[in-house]
């Protein structure tokens, strides 16, 4: 968790608009403070729908999920064998990435009698790129991500005659495009550039594929924001399912100004829970400060006073609990049940201990940035499903800095276009088992790896019902990077079949 939040602040602190007077202390454990009342809340962002208890509808999901996984495969040998295709069914595979040109690969799936096309996440620095590439353009009436757009315009002007001979040669198919992270929002946009269409004796037809727009689906999982309201809830071909608290599927420059708002109107003492030593140590803080605005300090206490000030409650706060005693000489339980005790005890300080006492507290923030950065740069670099979470985190907070770039009145429009995961919706949700509730002792059929009989949780998967019902808010969980990962997805789609009702 401390990883996450402190790469969260490195990318904030670079890309910063209306708060760029924050130092590093503030954000990182401004976002620290803000994690902490989250979990203290059990805050949540979830949608308006029902639980999924169909089985097929549940093994489609899954199916599609494979398919998108599989743009992650090295080879077409491996993806042939993955999905249980001939290598000769693999019409098109691309594994080498670009800026604004994804890696992707085009499948014949005899069995369901369709063409797949998979996008793959962001896996390498170049893929980035796209993803950095945040302004929204004018798009179908509305707007839409650049980045991901130009990529999905690149697929459409190079791939789209492959997409039409694989119709010409199977007539009766469907097309069904998928992919996760950056490839889901990229597919998606593509599934939308492919839906126009002319009219001709037999119906709609699309201009570029030359089938009814009625036989275009697109599946997706983890998909970032990329369009607006209107275009989200127009795209009813278009599916999306997000798992848990999945942060890639929630940033957006407007929603890390929310963010940025919500840590502004957190208090301390609203993060922790009564007793605790963080709550006792948050108390000395605030009762401090509030008596020293009040009373006329002498010159080195108010070199202290000005030196918390600039640093910031944070910075006194990440220094430790054990490191507030040793300096204070102050029992918490007391200080805390006694505010003009703890006052007394911080205005005995020196200055100089006082200013160390910050200044390694900053310090030790700001290697914490370094390291989290150092480390992203490394998993941006190497190749593999695992760093896809943390450089598409890095990639999609990065783009906030077309904030900083513009006025209040232009970030204000920016938020008006704010953008979303468009489609009909899907949540996996975690929950833990209630009293007397057992997992099911058999798999419904054959599905794979069975639950563990330990598992203390269960996973339903929830579609939307109102369309109006989107993802928007990060919340600040210990999972918001791993639950981004395929393999989470997989699992909780797996668990939610093991509950599942016959068709």
């Amino acid at each position: 968790m401390d990883k996450t939040l402190t790469a969260m602040a490195a990318s904030m602190l670079h890309c910063s608009s209306g708060m760029s007077t924050w130092n590093m202390a503030d954000y990182t454990l401004g976002l620290y403070k803000l994690s902490a009342r989250h979990a203290l809340e059990d805050a949540h962002d979830t949608i308006a729908g029902d639980p999924v208890t169909s089985r097929s509808e549940l093994e489609t999901m899954l199916q599609w999920l494979h398919w998108a996984e599989a743009a992650y495969e090295g080879d077409k040998s491996s993806l042939a064998k993955a999905m249980k295709i001939r290598d000769d069914d693999l019409v098109r595979m691309e594994t080498l990435s670009a800026a604004l040109k994804p890696a992707f690969y085009i499948a014949l799936y005899h069995q369901d009698h369709c063409v797949v096309m998979g996008i793959r996440g962001t896996d390498a620095a170049t893929d980035a790129i796209t993803d950095l590439n945040a302004h929204s353009e004018l798009f179908e009436g509305g707007h839409a991500h650049s980045g991901m757009l130009a990529a999905a315009k690149w697929l459409l002007q190079n791939e789209g005659e492959s997409l039409r001979k694989c119709f010409e040669s199977y007539p009766g198919y469907r097309l069904v495009i998928t992919g996760h992270s950056l490839g889901a929002g990229t597919g998606v946009l593509l599934a939308m550039l492919l839906q126009e269409s002319a009219q001709t004796q037999t119906g709609a037809v699309s201009t570029t594929i030359g089938i009814a727009p009625g036989r275009i689906s697109f599946w997706g999982f983890g998909c970032p924001p990329c369009v607006d309201r209107n275009l989200a809830l127009a795209a009813s071909f278009a599916n999306n399912v997000v798992f848990q608290d999945d942060v890639v599927s929630r940033v957006s420059p407007a929603a890390l100004e929310d963010l940025r708002s919500e840590i502004v109107q957190t208090e301390w003492n609203q993060a922790f829970k009564d007793g605790t030593t963080q709550r006792k140590v948050a108390d000395i803080v605030k009762a401090t400060c509030d008596q020293l605005e009040q009373v006329e300090l002498p010159p080195g206490t108010i070199q202290v006073y000005n030196k918390v000030k600039e640093q910031g409650y944070s910075a006194f706060l990440g220094a430790g609990s054990a490191l507030v005693s040793r300096i204070t000489g102050v029992k918490l339980g007391t200080a805390a049940s006694s505010p003009k005790g703890a006052t007394s005890s911080w205005l005995s300080l020196g200055a100089d201990a006082a200013s160390q006492f910050f200044t390694a507290a900053s310090n030790k923030v700001a290697q914490d940035v370094n390291k989290s950065l150092a480390e992203i740069h490394e998993r941006n670099s190497k190749k593999g499903n695992e760093g896809a979470a943390v450089a598409a985190l890095a990639a999609d907070l990065n783009a906030t800095k077309v904030l900083a770039e513009t006025s209040s009145d232009s970030r204000e429009q920016f938020k008006q276009n704010r953008l979303f995961v468009p489609g009909i919706l899907y949540h996996i949700i975690c929950q833990p088992l209630q009293p007397g509730e057992k997992k099911p002792e058999k798999a419904l059929g054959s599905l794979p790896e069975p639950s563990d009989p330990k598992d203390t949780v269960r996973y339903t998967v929830v579609k939307g019902k109102d369309p109006n019902s989107r993802f928007g808010r990060i919340v600040l969980s210990s999972t918001i990077l791993s639950d981004h990962y395929c393999g989470s997805y997989v699992k909780g789609i797996t668990d939610a079949l093991q509950w599942s009702k016959l068709p």
